[in-house]
């Protein structure tokens, strides 16, 4: 800008010629500013997107060992029920047996006492064995049902760790978001003030 001065000479005013200049700067500067958080914003969006892969990955992972452990659970349930059933039945056939001996079993014997004796002790034998068997059957089931639980220990531990990191997500997701308009407001007053004004 020139303005005269009251000599009548043009002089050039070097305040005004100053000011344009440092604006000049200042917008270059902001350009420069933007053009370097492009690289860093990029990294974050693939943070994110590396984040919601194995979060979402985590997830499924733990649905999917939910429902494997519901099938185990309804496997164990069923051989449960089976062996109750089994231990039922037998019992029920001892009952009956012993309850139909004194009628049905109608045999007179003469039986020495050494004979009596084996016949004793081959009858504890048997009780025996038998007390044997449902105590294996029942430390097996108990075995089962201790497995049964560490697994289901395990996969609360892993749901209270998918919770957190859900909740870590949601909080990238939202500085990414504010990331975002902060940059797209950014160059919309750059636009403005470098291209309309």
């Amino acid at each position: 800008m020139i303005r005269k001065s009251k000599n009548n000479e043009n002089k050039p005013d070097f305040d005004v010629m100053f000011n344009e200049v440092q604006e000049e700067i200042q917008e270059k500067d902001a350009e420069q500013d933007i053009i370097s958080r492009v690289p860093e914003l990029k990294q974050l969006s693939s943070d994110i997107d590396k984040a919601t892969t194995a979060v979402i990955n985590a997830k499924l992972s733990l649905e999917s060992s939910i429902r494997q452990t519901q099938r185990e659970e309804e496997v164990l349930g069923a051989a449960v029920n089976t062996i109750s059933k089994k231990v039922d039945s037998i019992n029920e056939h001892i009952d009956q047996v012993m309850e139909d001996a004194p009628t049905k079993l109608k045999v007179t014997v003469n039986v020495s006492d050494d004979d009596w004796e084996k016949m004793q002790k081959l009858h504890n034998q048997w009780m025996e064995q038998e007390k044997q068997i449902l105590a294996d059957q029942y430390k097996q089931q108990e075995v089962l049902w201790q497995k049964q639980s560490h697994r289901l220990t395990d996969i609360v531990r892993n749901n209270e760790g998918v919770w957190l990191s859900q909740r870590l997500f949601y909080i990238i997701g939202s500085l990414s978001l504010l990331s975002i308009i902060t940059i797209v407001l950014e160059i919309a007053f750059y636009v403005y003030f470098h291209w309309i004004l």
